[in-house]
């Protein structure tokens, strides 16, 4: 049997290209490391078309600084709100299949986004290698920057969305899924070794579950052999071999997500991000990022808009 599993986070800037272009919708599309994203992923074959919605003399300016031609690309000025209005009039009709915040206030789009919303909760997912990690494979890292109340309900989603991306892009067909804690202990002052073990003994379908699990025991064989087989719902299939890490707040997701992030620039891990749970695949990006982490990011919500099947919103 073929294994065609993501083999690593760079490697989805192939596959997309290989797939029918997309097009990507910009609100606040006027600034200089936008386009200058929008002409590179076309370099790529990833994107046919950017809708740069914002300043249309800066996006001009901007494009004639990068010698970015943008005869196939379209322009519409307005405010931030008409933005928000915009974008959504033009993922309902069709017209889109992705969105990338640009140079526009983040609580703006986001509540123009929420109108798009097809999930309870919509949550940031982001697929990471990084050499010290889980021998380097790639991994799902979630939720680092959306999620802030992690109620049952809510972690279920997230879970939810993590495994339809795992199955959707790195094709794992039933992805393992560590919810991690401190401890794989029930610890009654530590709430998420609970919620780590009533999740691990639901049912599901496309998914096994496994917590409450430590970082450690999540990610790394050795680990496990050193300390043993944690008693938790299907430790001897999750442990030391997650695929998801499903983090038990935004506070210890946003740190491990941001460690991985300082790694990138020392070219010891990568990284792409996609925020689900909407019509359309939502990117937010740090201007800080790099380019190839922009462009990993595109590359992702590319295969994922190509492939994506809709899957119910329950366990």
């Amino acid at each position: 049997m073929t294994d065609n599993r993501l083999k690593s986070v760079s490697d989805l800037v192939g596959i997309a290209g290989q797939l029918p272009a997309t097009t990507i919708l910009i609100p606040g599309g006027d600034r200089i490391e936008d386009i200058k994203l929008v002409d590179t992923a076309r370099d790529f074959g990833i994107i046919k078309q950017a809708i740069l919605v914002g300043d249309e003399a800066k996006i001009r300016e901007n494009a004639d600084k990068l010698g970015v031609t943008l005869e196939k690309d379209i322009v519409i000025a307005g405010t931030d709100e008409t933005i928000g209005g915009q974008t959504i009039e033009l993922v309902n009709d069709g017209l889109v299949d992705i969105v990338l915040k640009g140079g526009i206030s983040t609580p703006i789009i986001n509540r123009a986004m929420l109108k798009l919303a097809v999930r309870s909760t919509v949550s940031l997912a982001s697929i990471f290698d990084a050499d010290p990690i889980a021998n380097g494979r790639p991994m799902i890292l979630t939720d680092a920057g959306v999620t802030t109340v992690c109620s049952q309900d809510r972690m279920i989603d997230m879970i939810l969305n993590s495994v339809e991306l795992a199955r959707t892009v790195m094709e794992i067909d039933r992805p393992k899924v560590a919810i991690l804690s401190a401890n794989e202990k029930q610890i009654p002052s530590l709430p998420s070794t609970a919620m780590g073990l009533e999740l691990a003994q639901m049912q599901w379908d496309d998914a096994i579950v496994c917590g409450p699990l430590s970082f450690d025991l999540a990610t790394d064989p050795e680990s496990v052999e050193v300390k043993g087989m944690p008693d938790v719902p299907n430790a001897e299939i999750v442990a030391g071999h997650a695929d998801i890490l499903v983090c038990p707040g935004i506070d210890a997701a946003n740190v491990l997500y941001k460690t991985v992030t300082a790694m990138t620039k020392y070219g010891q891990a990568s990284i792409a991000g996609v925020t689900l749970g909407f019509k359309v695949p939502y990117i937010i990006l740090s201007r800080s990022d790099s380019l190839a982490t922009r462009l990993e990011s595109v590359s992702l919500c590319s295969i994922y808009a190509r492939r994506h099947q809709p899957q119910p919103s329950q366990a």
